[in-house]
């Protein structure tokens, strides 16, 4: 059966549903970019409500969401947004109950209220779980002596404050950034829903009070959290590192069409490639450092870049994978998997002569 064919009745509050999140916004509100299920979730940038609602209608109201953040967030590389909108997703599958989940919530939202002098977010019900939405009265951390020094810290206060709030209950493969903060819409279809059969229309639980907290409440723990990670992550490093030297052996091993996927820039599917093929590779193939290899996947990154803007969280992406890739011991993935999982970049990249280690 067609997914169309268990939509259940489109919800008249729809539109409603769209003001209702819009009111959420700093002006400007437009350009800014939607996605929906016919575009297969992708991005697609718009002006205005009235396109937004013709997109979404083309969609029969499925996988109707929207950037919190607008558009434009940088000029030549240069942060210009401030982190001025929360999102925490409370995931179902990720608590063993119903109960667990509304625990979960309810001492999510106590968080919110005591640590942002009473704050009272949006709570809305997404088909799986509960989404938070917090509007902040924020400025860009870049441009203040204090977090300049760290990479990226407007867009990596919105992982903090969603961890920091929900005490480590959010969904941890959820991370928000400018680029990717996509909220559903109260009033559409949840896709996975209708698959499975049950009710699909997200909706609203609690409304925004319209009061939105200083960030500063936040950044003393926001500035602690920073150096923490910035500690562990240089002991990771140097571990990683003993690792290596202690072999005492440099690897020669080259796979030919992972080499020139290096030598490749690439559209889409970065993401995977970096943790899929490019750290393992490196890291457990070729057995290069930890520096060497983050230096040869950033520049590669950079080619990739020019193609299609990436998400800044792609640099934290590159370390976890390095860590991961150390820690497991795992290989790149195989040329024959490559082909089912996505056969254009494997098309791209297929040489006739491969090695042993394919």
């Amino acid at each position: 059966m067609m997914l169309e064919e268990k939509l259940p009745p489109t919800s008249h509050n729809f539109s409603e549903g769209l003001d209702f999140i819009l009111g959420h916004f700093q002006v400007p509100i437009f350009p800014r970019t939607i996605s929906t299920w016919k575009t297969e979730n992708k991005q697609v940038e718009i002006f205005g409500k009235e396109n937004a609602i013709n997109l979404f209608e083309h969609s029969k109201f499925i996988d109707c969401k929207i950037n919190a953040y607008p558009a434009y967030t940088e000029y030549k590389g240069i942060n210009r947004q401030a982190p001025d909108f929360i999102f925490i997703d409370l995931d179902r599958s990720s608590f063993k109950s119903a109960q667990a989940l509304k625990i979960a919530l309810n001492n999510t939202l106590k968080n919110i209220k005591e640590k942002l002098n009473g704050a009272h977010p949006t709570v809305v019900w997404s088909g799986n779980g509960y989404h938070i939405y917090l509007p902040m009265d924020s400025f860009i951390l870049e441009q203040t002596d204090i977090f300049d020094k760290f990479e990226s810290p407007s867009n990596r206060f919105l992982k903090f404050a969603e961890l920091y709030l929900s005490n480590g209950k959010s969904d941890q493969s959820h991370t928000p950034s400018f680029k990717s903060c996509m909220i559903r819409i109260p009033g559409s279809q949840n896709s996975k829903c209708i698959v499975v059969g049950t009710n699909s229309e997200v909706k609203i639980v609690q409304r925004w009070d319209g009061y939105r907290p200083k960030i500063s409440l936040l950044l003393g723990s926001f500035y602690a959290y920073l150096v923490d990670q910035q500690i562990k992550e240089k002991e990771r490093e140097k571990s990683i590192q003993r690792y290596q030297y202690n072999s005492h052996k440099i690897s020669s091993k080259t796979i030919t069409w992972i080499e020139k996927l290096l030598q490749t820039p690439i559209e889409d599917y970065r993401k995977n490639a970096v943790g899929l093929i490019l750290a393992p590779y490196l890291i457990n193939i070729r057995e290069l450092s930890y520096q060497s290899a983050y230096n040869i996947i950033a520049e590669w990154l950079n080619k990739c870049d020019v193609l299609r803007k990436l998400d800044p969280y792609f640099r934290f992406r590159i370390r976890y994978a390095l860590r991961s890739s150390s820690n497991k011991r795992i290989p790149p993935l195989k040329l024959e998997t490559l082909r089912l999982k996505n056969k254009w970049l494997h098309d791209k990249l297929v040489v006739e002569q491969k090695t042993q280690w394919q």
